[in-house]
């Protein structure tokens, strides 16, 4: 489950990030033309192919799916891993992922394909954290951009002309970013929210000893922050392009088609 922390009205929450179009479509199964653990386009598998020597590259999952999507570009499979106690794991189906516009963007992509990989069915789902700064996104959003950005949305109203003058700027990449962040949703964990006065307390009171909590509970205070720079930067600039910034998602549970395949229909998604 990837968490991404955020600073909101004086509380820190924890928002889960997913891809919107994913849908677990086949629970408890196990295909013998299918590993756990897996990624199938065109009814090529990640595990057998070279982008399986690069695991370690953080975009060899998008990467993947691309190069094998060329020629027929449509839905791909995940599979999950195994449950703890059986050889059964579920199966995803996932939508062609969006255009590539940087490898920073592709890196958060990846991260979430990998999350699906790693699930463990009937599992308490472990979370792991998510830095829009880490992964870079916040250098692609300069204040220097943003500044040309609302220049030439206040000086041209025609916005069939904002596509060739955002190229000519230089700063395409903006509205791409906002077009690319929206095949994600996020959902409000909200019995993990933290009043943010607590938590800096909390983060003082521990700096005395310098402690391993101290420095864990400060770089997840860190990350909060820096998240909630950028998501501000990206709402900020689907207002002005689209007239409505990004919205975080409330509530209790991610919604999911659970879709009924016979083995041949799932195969042949791939």
């Amino acid at each position: 489950m990837l968490i991404l922390p955020i600073v909101n009205n004086r509380r820190v929450m924890n928002v889960q990030i997913r891809l919107r179009n994913a849908e677990k479509i086949r629970k408890g199964v196990c295909y013998d033309d299918a590993r756990e653990s897996d990624i199938i386009v065109n009814r090529e598998k990640f595990s057998e192919s070279t982008y399986k020597a690069s695991r370690n590259d953080d975009r060899a999952a998008v990467d993947f799916i691309r190069s094998k999507s060329l020629l027929y570009p449509r839905n791909f499979l995940v599979t999950t891993k195994e449950c703890s106690n059986s050889n059964l794991y579920d199966v995803y189906e996932v939508a062609q992922p969006p255009k590539k516009i940087n490898d920073n963007l592709d890196r958060l992509y990846s991260k979430a394909i990998v999350d699906m990989q790693k699930e463990i069915p009937n599992s308490k789902a472990r979370g792991r954290y998510v830095s829009f700064d880490d992964l870079g996104i916040n250098n692609d959003l300069s204040d220097d951009k943003i500044v040309k950005l609302q220049q030439i949305i206040k000086n041209q109203r025609d916005e069939s002309t904002w596509p060739k003058l955002f190229s000519e700027a230089g700063i395409s990449d903006l509205r791409d970013t906002v077009d690319f962040i929206n095949n994600f949703e996020c959902v409000v964990l909200s019995d993990s929210t933290i009043p943010e006065d607590s938590l800096k307390d909390t983060i003082k009171a521990l700096g005395v000893i310098n402690s391993r909590d101290y420095k864990r509970l400060k770089k997840y205070y860190e990350t909060a922050k820096s998240n909630t720079d950028v998501y501000t930067k990206i709402s900020y600039i689907s207002k002005l392009i689209y007239d409505k910034p990004l919205r975080l998602v409330q509530k209790n549970n991610i919604s999911q088609k659970q879709l009924i395949k016979k083995k041949e229909e799932v195969s042949n998604a791939a």
